[in-house]
């Protein structure tokens, strides 16, 4: 089975039985980015069950960091949902993922820094893709966001969970206070589906073509709507519901 095969078979139903929440409707836009980056490893602050990135790995094909404070609930600031590391292998092992290919790793994430980033990079190689959905306060989110920034790969792309979520506002606190008191090398590029994704500067241009070019193609019925976020052109999409699969 090829990776569209299978990740198709995960989008088509597999993704409804592990608990989190992530649509399948994302995969509109990761989709065609992941053909421009490549192969290559995953990672994620936060995996409650291992919903998204299950999906990712098989998008990616390659090794996944899972971060969560697991059993430390003390560190569960906003009281998001409880990741079990058993159950997140669990999940691996139904959804056809080898064991060697997810780490888990607890930690509060605020703790993390530079010598964390080091032993990632050392252990896995930068990540090609890399969702933050941790802590959603904003002392948090800034610090994963920065963390991600310092092991995503120059080319690849950076989710930021529940931006468009209204009972989390500190996600889009967090944002702000980034993009208006500095300026990251990694920018945002587009909305879909509660995320914000963000890309290095050097190849946002190239993504933003990419995607909407896309979705355009085959996604007729997603709305499409290019909008400035803190001064950078980004693509608002309001995913097509009642599509789950990608084209072949």
């Amino acid at each position: 089975m090829d990776t569209l095969e299978n990740l198709n078979a995960y989008l088509e139903g597999g993704i409804d039985t592990v608990k989190g929440w992530c649509a399948p409707q994302l995969w509109q836009a990761l989709w065609p980015l992941a053909c421009e980056i490549g192969q290559g490893p995953v990672a994620e602050i936060g995996v409650f069950e291992g919903k998204f990135l299950i999906g990712l790995t098989k998008t990616f094909g390659g090794d996944a960091t899972a971060f969560d404070v697991f059993d430390m609930q003390e560190f569960n600031l906003d009281g998001a949902g409880v990741g079990k590391i058993e159950k997140v292998k669990q999940n691996f092992a139904a959804h056809g993922l080898s064991a060697d290919q997810l780490q888990c790793i607890t930690a509060d994430s605020l703790a993390l820094g530079s010598k964390d980033a080091e032993t990632f990079l050392t252990r896995s190689g930068p990540a090609h893709f890399f969702s933050v959905d941790g802590c959603h306060e904003v002392v948090h989110t800034v610090n994963d966001i920065r963390f991600a920034m310092s092991v995503t790969a120059h080319q690849s792309i950076i989710a930021v969970d529940d931006y468009t979520n209204a009972n989390w506002p500190g996600v889009q606190e967090a944002v702000a206070r980034m993009y208006l008191m500095d300026s990251p090398r990694f920018v945002p590029l587009a909305v879909i589906a509660n995320k914000l994704l963000l890309c290095s500067y050097s190849f946002h241009q190239k993504y933003l073509a990419v995607t909407e070019a896309y979705v355009a193609q085959h996604f007729q019925n997603t709305r499409i709507k290019r909008v400035v976020r803190f001064g950078y052109e980004t693509l608002t999409l309001s995913s097509d519901l009642n599509r789950r699969t990608l084209p072949a």
